[in-house]
């Protein structure tokens, strides 16, 4: 796997130059649609004045030719919020409209693997921007995310979200006694953590095993995971 270098330059208000500790890996999407809104376009973009003046910076830009890199990953972002931030390495993919999303997400699934590898990132902590801001990003692999889980996962991601940690966000959100979704078996409430034993794909939707045998959604829009 080639990645370019395209580093923002240390002068740029948009590279604070903080450290990172990267637990996750946020996954974005470009957002434009345009003819040529490549990587190569969005590398030139974020070492920009416009860049600069939003506060705007990630690590990675993905389209489907090639991976160019703007930051150190043992540098902070602003892509993800303040939390999302401090927490993790940005990647975002590019959707123009003259490029193959689907090759564009195989390579970006190729830079997650290395990423995982290199800094023993679980697989549970790679996550949308959605996850931190609420935000509808990526908009087209939001739909998609658990298909796009599911084909990223390896043999070595098995298990490897025992011990971790979720927070409801949801106000209310069913758990279930076995792994199906007709098994509702009682409710919990926003702000209720539990310990997770492994993640299962039920009827191509990603579903948790809870430490205590029970079940509940993986879905990053009703449990969090915490750091």
């Amino acid at each position: 796997m080639e990645i370019k270098q395209d580093v923002i330059p240390t002068t740029n208000t948009n590279r604070p130059g903080d450290q990172l500790n990267a637990t996750h890996i946020t996954i974005h999407e470009t957002a434009n649609t345009n003819t040529g809104a490549d990587a190569e376009m969005h590398a030139r973009y974020v070492k920009g004045e416009e860049a600069q003046n939003r506060q705007v910076s990630w690590h990675y830009t993905v389209d489907d030719k090639q991976i160019i890199q703007h930051l150190p990953t043992n540098e902070i972002g602003w892509h993800a919020g303040s939390e999302g931030n401090a927490a993790s390495i940005g990647i975002e993919l590019c959707v123009n409209e003259d490029g193959s999303f689907s090759k564009t997400k195989q390579k970006a699934m190729e830079l997650i693997q290395s990423l995982k590898a290199s800094l023993s990132i679980p697989y549970a902590n790679v996550v949308t921007h959605h996850r931190w801001t609420g935000k509808n990003c990526p908009a087209r692999l939001l739909n998609d995310w658990e298909a796009f889980k599911k084909e990223l996962r390896t043999e070595e991601d098995e298990g490897s979200i025992a011990g971790q940690r979720i927070v409801i966000e949801a106000q209310t959100l069913w758990v279930y006694d076995r792994p199906d979704w007709d098994a509702r078996y009682t409710t919990v409430t926003a702000g209720e953590v539990f310990t997770l034993k492994d993640e299962l794909l039920v009827d191509s939707h990603q579903m948790y095993q809870l430490k205590s045998g029970l079940y509940i959604t993986a879905n990053d829009q009703y449990v969090t995971m915490l750091p």
